[in-house]
């Protein structure tokens, strides 16, 4: 056993919280933090603040935060969770105004704003704050231009509750994303039939962070559900960290989704999602009101 045994007094207890960054600048999983030591992290971190903070992609993100990733948030059918936002004190303040008023009509957002730091030290100051245990908590993460189906926090509970009462590290994901690419040669809304991908992606583990390791491979890594028939609604709006090519659509078994059913997914699955936040995700016209 490669990490401590969870208190039998914390077995049984289940809390739900996703984190999700909001331009939180320090170490992560962006390409250029790979394999750099750490004295060369607050260097890139201020150079890619030049990036993340650049009008053209803030507006971005603010849209996309509010009318997809906060809203799939607002409409969940079981609101018995948290939700962890988690920013850089370095963001502009008329951004960061923007940012705590759009946080401010969900009544689960939880937001902070952090110097230079990685998104597990800076989730560990929130939990200290809240009174959270990792032990008793079932973690999951989503990016801000991203939004799960709307019933994913009741399935959640459902499928791990019976888990959570066991003295097990498990980690848990819907299967399925509708993939939006939203510009380009490969534009369109792909049936992705993935599961532990970064959008929803779940952990129970005592000491560690959900972002502590890589999404894909904690189905290998732990004891993992993968929970059938429902998907996460993923974005690419060629800002992303992506290159999102023809060969990567083969290698991911990709398929390219009809009008119909891009129409009858969102139905099911995205519900909440309004004519503007249609528009924003590249869904074609099929699904309009």
């Amino acid at each position: 056993m490669d990490r401590p045994p969870i208190p039998d007094g914390e077995l049984g207890v289940m809390n739900i919280v996703g984190i999700c960054r909001f331009s939180l600048l320090g170490r992560g999983d962006w390409k250029a933090y790979q394999n750099k030591p750490a004295e060369e992290v607050e260097q890139i971190a201020l150079e890619q603040a030049v990036h993340l903070f650049a009008p053209a992609r803030m507006e971005a993100r603010l849209q996309s935060f509010e009318q997809l990733t906060l809203a799939s948030m607002r409409a969940q059918t079981d609101q018995n969770f948290t939700f962890v936002v988690l920013a850089s004190e370095l963001m502009p303040q008329p951004y960061r105004a923007r940012l705590e008023a759009i946080c401010a009509g969900v009544p689960q957002v939880v937001l902070r704003f952090f110097p230079i730091t990685s998104v597990a030290a800076a989730q560990r100051l929130v939990f200290a704050e809240l009174g959270l245990r990792l032990g008793q908590t079932l973690q999951f993460r989503l990016d801000d231009d991203d939004c799960l189906c709307v019933d994913f926090i009741e399935l959640m509970r459902r499928n791990t509750a019976g888990m959570m009462k066991s003295d097990l590290a498990f980690a848990a994901s819907m299967r399925g994303v509708m993939y939006c690419k939203l510009a380009g040669a490969t534009a369109g809304t792909y049936n992705w039939p993935v599961a532990f991908f970064s959008a929803g992606a779940a952990l129970r583990h005592p000491t560690r962070s959900v972002f502590d390791f890589g999404h894909f491979g904690m189905a290998q890594r732990f004891t993992s559900i993968t929970i059938p028939g429902r998907m996460a609604l993923v974005t690419n709006n060629g800002m992303n960290d992506t290159d999102f090519t023809p060969m990567m659509i083969k290698r991911r078994n990709m398929v390219l989704m009809e009008p119909e059913a891009v129409a009858e997914t969102a139905a099911r699955n995205f519900p909440f999602l309004d004519t503007q936040a249609r528009a924003l995700a590249g869904l074609p016209d099929a699904v309009a009101d």
